[in-house]
């Protein structure tokens, strides 16, 4: 049975104190993240006039945050085993409640941009470290339950977003959305200072040359692909990025090769031997198949499923000439469905295991998705919302299952360096799927948006495009069903259960916990 903060033995299933403190602060943290980082996503038009420029201007300041987050996420992992998940988690809140005050002062286009650097990289403090303190501090039994209800809250956050920040810039203007957002970042920043601490692992110079390399490559990478088919410079970008990540992943396995970190890439690893920091971690993918199917799936899920909102909201105007009112209730079915179903993905784990769960999930998601591909200018908007709501309910049983699953097949050590990568996966399946539709849409899409071929050519542009996310979601479901045959293989049971060097601060509960999630 868990300890509680006194000592005192709770019950199994009981949630103590300091778990409800755990899960509610990291839970409102990951709304408030994804809340401001789709808050902007309507407001193209307001900074245009706003600013008098070009939309392509503002849409790239406004996508500065997701930009700033991949690129921080991994560093930011390394920091946190220095100076504890906790701390940093603290300063994340702290530097988003401050970022998002300043940012509407913003007054040119480029501040804005760089109001939204500020404000993903602060964010990727917080989501570096989130999952992390609760696989740290939840009792492995109630592990699945916490974190559905945490990226429950990550939607609504998005929903919330997608709902209302039209209405509040268009009444009384996109500052005090902020506002309020800054002012929730400081009342919970004092809130997770009553977080319990959090061990430091290591105590390495930090390798702050790879990590800009990777910071340079990952935002090189990103921008170069949303950029690809409107800027000549755009694929010697990707050739550059491509390269400074090489470069700091063959020091990284060189460095993993010399000190022996394969023997620490496991799920008993509760601490690592002293090295110098890798920044990618190398044996991890190398040398957990584990941790190597969960990474998989994020990219190739959310590759899969991430233009697909876009494209609705896009197709729904375009085409189908709905107005925007109803489009944005329309696109916003999903995220509902997807913060109401994550928070049920605890209670279904009882049941079925994680991995069978995830593969349900994507399952799902893949038939939702590759239904699109029968859309044309006759759809109804009933059917689009039904789509969206099996889009939904499979994104919402995949994403929780393997995020937890994701912890298991890493030691505590590990728990923010895995999520943080976990992160950068999703981060680089979103941009992937973004620049897809950008590509699909300028080699189809040929006719003036004013003329009778136009509709029928978007139509035709989102059929291709949401085929190719149906099977990038068939390479999700392939690598879901590696991990479930990792699982239910009996030479990984025998191991974990006979294993000799778990460390005695693995309690009873979660070894069990985790030699079941194997079995089943």
């Amino acid at each position: 049975m868990p300890a509680t903060a006194s000592g005192v033995k709770a019950p199994t299933g009981h949630l103590n104190a300091s778990t409800v403190l755990v899960v509610g602060c990291v839970s409102l943290a990951l709304f408030l993240t994804s809340y401001i980082g789709n808050a902007l996503t309507v407001a193209v038009p307001f900074f245009v006039g706003r600013y008098d420029c070009p939309p392509h201007l503002v849409t790239l300041a406004i996508s500065g945050y997701a930009t700033a987050l991949a690129c921080v996420l991994l560093p930011a992992s390394i920091w946190a085993r220095q100076r504890g998940n906790k701390r940093l988690f603290v300063y994340g809140l702290l530097g988003c409640a401050l970022s998002t005050a300043l940012t509407t002062l913003a007054p040119s286009v480029w501040l804005l941009f760089v109001g939204r650097l500020l404000q993903g990289a602060s964010a990727a403090l917080c989501l570096s470290t989130a999952m992390a303190l609760i696989a740290a501090q939840v009792p492995a039994q109630q592990r699945f339950g916490a974190i559905g209800i945490a990226v429950g809250c990550t939607y609504v956050g998005v929903s919330t977003a997608l709902s209302f920040s039209g209405i509040i810039i268009d009444s009384i203007g996109f500052e005090w959305m902020f506002y309020a957002s800054a002012t929730a970042f400081a009342l919970l920043t004092l809130v997770a200072r009553k977080l319990p601490q959090t061990p430091v692992h290591q105590h390495q110079r930090l390798p702050k040359t790879k990590s800009l390399f990777f910071a340079l490559g990952i935002g090189l990478f990103l921008i170069s692909l949303s950029t690809l088919s409107t800027q000549a410079l755009a694929p010697y970008g990707l050739i550059v990025a491509v390269l400074l990540l090489a470069l700091v992943a063959s020091r990284d396995y060189a460095i993993c090769q010399r000190h022996g970190l394969a023997q620490h890439a496991g799920p008993h690893a509760t601490s690592v031997p002293k090295h110098p920091e890798v920044v990618i971690p190398v044996h991890f993918l190398r040398h957990n198949p584990a941790f190597l199917a969960c990474f998989l799936v994020s990219i190739t899920a959310y590759f899969s499923v991430m233009a697909e909102p876009v494209l609705l909201a896009l197709f729904s105007q375009f085409t189908l000439g709905l107005p925007a009112s109803i489009v944005g209730f329309i696109v916003v079915v999903q995220p509902v469905t997807i913060a109401l179903v994550s928070t049920l993905t605890g209670h279904l784990t009882r049941y079925l295991s994680g991995n069978a769960v995830v593969t349900l999930g994507l399952i799902i998601q893949t038939i939702a998705l590759g239904s699109f591909v029968f859309i044309d200018e006759n759809t109804t908007p009933l059917g689009l919302i039904v789509r969206q709501l099996f889009v939904g309910t499979g994104f919402a049983l995949f994403s929780a299952p393997n995020t937890t699953l994701l912890t298991f097949a890493v030691g505590k050590a590990n728990f923010a360096l895995a999520s943080s990568t976990q992160q950068v996966g999703r981060a680089l399946g979103q941009a992937s799927s973004l620049a897809l539709v950008s590509l699909i849409i300028a080699a189809v899409v040929t006719a003036q948006p004013d003329s009778a071929l136009y509709p029928v050519q978007f139509a035709e542009a989102t059929v291709i495009i949401l085929a190719i996310s149906a099977i990038s979601g068939l390479l999700g479901i392939a690598a879901s069903g590696y991990g479930w045959y990792l699982s239910r293989n009996k030479t990984h049971l025998s191991t974990a259960c006979q294993d000799k060097t778990v460390a005695p601060e693995v309690t009873a509960a979660e070894a069990t916990e985790l030699v079941s999630v194997r079995a089943n």
